[in-house]
């Protein structure tokens, strides 16, 4: 690369990261910086068409359609209380177990998770939710804080998952693939958490803890009462069904990803319409669809920077020289691949897993598949890892998200707690290194192309 080159790679990477520092939207951040780049490289004529066309080129692709009829579904089946229902479902049958509370504030982080597609969402809404009915069982804040931090990355393996289809826009996997293929990882993730829990509880004496004091938990012991007296089996039914009109259409090729993403939203807009009073079936749909055209809107706003910031790197020539340098070089290619894994680590100090999944993952898709790597099989580790990230030292910003909605808890804490979860977490990575088939079996089954 040429000094000019070298030069505006350094700007534009100081640049987006002072952008990231003074809290400003990932999405505007990286079109920014891509903008100066381009500048810098061509012209300022040129950066501005870039960013003209951005929105375009970034949504053109019809599948993208799966991401708004997804977050709709997740929307709305949350205002159903579907998720509120999954948890205390999930709290009725596991409460009898070491650790039963932790265990189903596990299980309702992977629901909550899996229909919003947001990890930093799962725990901002779980951190209130599960908190306090952990400690108050006895357990530690440490505990509670490591099961809602490590709960919310469930979302992004277990379909429906938006993380994996932009992955598979990015990448050009097949999508219907990569959701078949999270279903085998987040069920083995979900059983080392839930392993670590079950472990951590018996390996310690169980005592009382104070919760703090800004954590809402007046009348929990009612609360709680009132659930197991009117526990909602349908609506886990229900949260059953949408997943089986969505997921199990693709399984059985009755439905490719974009229909049964409709298919999905249908049925849950219909459990919607039955589950919420007649008298505010109009305002509450309303919500929903605002709620879930911000979200939209956020999603395709990260997908439009992202697109000109890769546009500037391609310009660069910095990832096909990356790329001809790590292909070239004789290293083992398991090597390579755990380096490439580990770059993702850091990332997570200042994006989300959808922002590094649009900025990293063409690159090392690009450059781990040159090695024979099966496609489907590293998206799942990549956003395995990606979402890791958002939980790993020094800073994760699931951890101060959760720090940030329990005021009582500092980030030293949660820290502490989330610590099992990481080593849960590198067990199934590993894991799923050296037995593919968790990965690829469904897929393959299915015969979804």
């Amino acid at each position: 690369m040429t000094p000019e080159t070298i030069i505006a790679l350094t700007v534009v990477l100081v640049l987006f990261l002072a952008l990231l520092a003074i809290r400003f939207h990932v999405g505007l951040s990286l079109m920014l910086a891509g903008l100066v780049g381009i500048s810098m490289l061509r012209s300022i004529d040129t950066g501005i068409s870039a960013i003209t066309n951005a929105p375009y080129s970034a949504s053109y692709d019809y599948s993208l359609v799966i991401i708004p009829l997804f977050i709709l579904m997740g929307v709305l089946a949350v205002k159903a209380g579907l998720a509120q229902a999954g948890f205390d479902l999930a709290s009725r049958l596991l409460k009898k177990l070491p650790g039963g509370e932790a265990l189903a504030s596990l299980a309702g982080s992977g629901l909550f998770a899996a229909v919003t597609g947001s990890s930093l969402a799962t725990v901002a809404t779980m951190a209130r939710v599960s908190t306090s009915a952990i400690v108050r069982a006895g357990h530690s804040i440490e505990l509670a804080a490591g099961v809602v931090c490590a709960g919310g990355t469930l979302g992004v393996l277990i379909p429906p998952s938006i993380v994996l289809v932009l992955y598979g826009v990015v990448t050009g996997e097949s999508i219907g693939q990569l959701l078949l293929a999270g279903i085998g990882p987040g069920l083995l993730t979900i059983a080392a958490y839930a392993a670590t829990i079950i472990i951590i509880v018996t390996a310690t004496r169980r005592k009382k803890s104070r919760v703090p004091s800004n954590i809402e938990t007046l009348n929990l012991e009612e609360a709680e009462e009132n659930r197991e007296n009117k526990l909602d089996i349908m609506g886990g039914i229900y949260l059953f069904f949408i997943f089986l009109v969505s997921i199990g259409t693709i399984y059985l090729g009755v439905a490719t990803p974009t229909e049964a993403a409709s298919f999905g939203a249908l049925a849950a807009l219909m459990i919607f319409i039955i589950r919420t009073k007649r008298q505010k079936v109009v305002y509450e749909l309303k919500e929903s669809l605002n709620e879930a055209i911000g979200l939209t809107a956020m999603t395709f706003l990260l997908i439009a920077g992202a697109g000109v910031f890769t546009y500037f790197l391609a310009l660069s020539g910095a990832s096909s020289a990356l790329v001809d340098v790590i292909v070239s070089s004789d290293v083992s290619p398991y090597l390579v691949l755990i380096l490439c894994l580990l770059l993702l680590l850091p990332l997570g100090m200042f994006l989300d897993g959808i922002s590094m999944i649009l900025v990293a993952a063409p690159m090392l898709h690009q450059i781990l598949t040159s090695y024979g790597f099966d496609g489907i099989w590293l998206a799942i580790l990549i956003v395995k890892v990606a979402e890791m990230a958002l939980i790993t030292p020094p800073v994760g910003m699931n951890i101060f998200v959760y720090s940030g909605a329990v005021k009582g808890v500092n980030i030293g804490t949660a820290f502490r707690g989330v610590m099992p979860f990481i080593i849960a977490d590198f067990v199934v990575v590993a894991i799923i290194i050296a037995v593919p088939d968790i990965v690829t079996f469904l897929p393959n089954l299915s015969g979804v192309k």
